[in-house]
């Protein structure tokens, strides 16, 4: 069995080769759904070896993919991560950049994604460069998304750490979710119950503000 998925993974990888190598504004289609294809073989492969994977996931809004510039804040229990959201500008022509700060005092569209229920929980690097050394990369990573990963790894070893305690048990960790969001210039990885996001108007400062008084107020949340 594995022998015909790793020859459908060679394929489709040769394919996008293929097609990457002579890029044109024709062949861009064509090249993005060898790209899915690839994604398709690499998660089938695993889940056939009982390896991790990554399955992109749709929680709800698009972050910004050139700047989201997210930011993390969490009580350990619940997190928030706050970015830029995805606002497509209708006149742009590529001539021009628009520069983003979290000083910016206009105000913007943001992404806020919650997510309860956390044991871990951790926002830093590799960037969209340097993808391809994550332990995920070629196990249906795909760029600029959200992702569940199934078969974790991570779950599987804190449940090893948390092993040598008197009361032990795996159910809990059994009801952990690995979540992978990745960004431009970071990406974000949490084990928790639950996840979701949401639209708000308004600024960085204020958002973040607003959110570090609910984890004062409302510390807890319920999954579900």
């Amino acid at each position: 069995m594995d022998e015909g998925l790793e020859q459908r993974l060679a394929d489709a990888r040769q394919r996008v080769h293929e097609l990457a190598s002579n890029l044109s504004s024709d062949t861009m289609p064509a090249l993005r759904a060898a790209h899915d294809e690839q994604l398709h073989a690499e998660r089938e492969l695993a889940a056939a070896r009982g390896e991790q994977y990554a399955q992109v996931i749709d929680f709800g809004p698009r972050w910004d993919g050139g700047a989201p510039l997210p930011h993390l804040i969490s009580n350990g229990s619940r997190a928030f991560i706050v970015c830029h959201a995805d606002q497509p500008d209708p006149h742009w022509d590529g001539t021009y950049v628009t520069v983003v700060s979290p000083a910016d005092s206009h105000t913007s569209l943001f992404v806020v994604i919650e997510l309860w229920g956390c044991h871990d929980i951790r926002l830093g690097g590799p960037n969209d460069e340097a993808m391809h050394g994550h332990p995920l990369h070629g196990k249906g990573l795909a760029g600029y998304q959200a992702h569940e990963v199934l078969n974790s790894a991570w779950i599987e070893e804190a449940i090893k750490v948390n092993s040598v305690h008197p009361q032990h048990s795996d159910a809990p960790f059994r009801q952990l979710h690995h979540y992978v969001l990745l960004f431009h210039d970071e990406m974000a990885e949490a084990l928790a119950r639950g996840i979701e996001a949401r639209l708000v108007p308004g600024t960085m400062r204020a958002i973040l503000s607003e959110l570090a008084e609910s984890l004062i107020d409302q510390p807890y949340r319920a999954a579900g």
